[in-house]
């Protein structure tokens, strides 16, 4: 028997009264552009607001959802995770993965629903996150100005690369981070609020441009870095820096002198938030290895 309809799609009765079991996974893409940031905020549009929103409208209570990585105003994600006590135990995951389509609008959306045991934390379980930074080097790309860093100066991808490796390990990377803010992400084995992570991967490599450039006229340069957490604005940061030793202001020893002495940094700008992706989050057995140029 049908209990509900939510947004043309037909919602079966029998939701049971007594307490959730278990709990969803979402995973979930959105446009940055949009919204505040992730989290909720007062007052703001924010990711978590209109999760939380459609996931009432489904379940018919509310329910929060807690995320994985904390993002910015402006920055995207094709991999961001979610987890919220399972209120509609009764429907297939594909029926609430649908319903969500019908309910979120179009900036945002979950591409995957998995139930996951009661004490699953999208947060505080995930082992690593993934970050993807894209600049785009030449004439301005229309299609792209909202999804890179667009530039018109040369960058020596080769010294960027270099200098990008030497972040790679265990650190205190209060230097690359806007220390006075919140952490963005938790990271494992690691005590409250200190500034310790482990960066597993930081590669910078081309990759194909954007469909409406034509033959010559620019190229997209891709940062990935891979860590167990993040301080707030870390990547940002980080970015900021390659492309200033990719311009040839400093060299690529420039990254060690800051990692120990923040004075180094200076003025250095922090990446737009436009051009990054919050990409993937990995989980138990879940490895990090690089997957390429996709």
């Amino acid at each position: 028997m049908t209990g509900a309809i939510v947004s043309g799609l037909a919602i079966p009765a029998g939701a049971p009264s007594g307490p959730a079991v278990s709990r969803l996974k979402l995973t979930i893409a959105y446009d940055g552009m949009g919204f505040a940031g992730s989290q909720r905020q007062a007052g703001q549009r924010t990711v978590q607001a209109e999760l939380e929103a459609a996931h009432g409208q489904l379940a018919g209570r509310p329910g929060p959802v807690t995320l994985a990585g904390r993002t910015d105003a402006g920055v995207h994600a094709a991999g961001q995770v979610g987890s919220v006590t399972d209120l509609v135990p009764h429907l297939e995951t594909d029926t609430i993965r649908r319903a969500f389509a019908g309910l979120l609008p179009d900036d945002v959306s979950v591409w995957r629903v998995e139930r996951v045991p009661p004490e699953f934390h999208a947060r505080f379980d995930a082992r690593w996150r993934e970050y993807r930074y894209r600049i785009w080097e030449g004439e301005p790309s229309p299609s792209q100005r909202r999804q890179s860093w667009q530039r018109r100066w040369e960058l020596d991808v080769e010294m960027m690369g270099l200098a990008a490796a030497r972040l790679v390990g265990e650190r205190d990377f209060s230097p690359f981070a806007n220390v006075t803010s919140p952490d963005a992400n938790g990271g494992e084995g690691r005590s409250p609020g200190s500034p310790i992570r482990t960066i597993h991967a930081c590669r910078v490599h081309r990759v194909p441009g954007p469909w409406d450039v034509r033959a010559g006229a620019g190229t997209m340069i891709e940062i990935q870095v891979i860590a167990n957490g993040f301080l707030r604005r870390m990547v940002r940061t980080i970015v900021g820096v390659l492309v200033e030793v990719g311009r040839g202001r400093h060299g690529v020893s420039w990254v060690e002198r800051i990692l120990a002495d923040r004075a180094e940094r200076n003025a250095t700008r922090v990446a737009p938030a436009h051009g990054l992706v919050l990409w993937r989050v990995g989980y138990d057995d879940d490895e990090w290895r690089y997957e390429g140029r996709a």
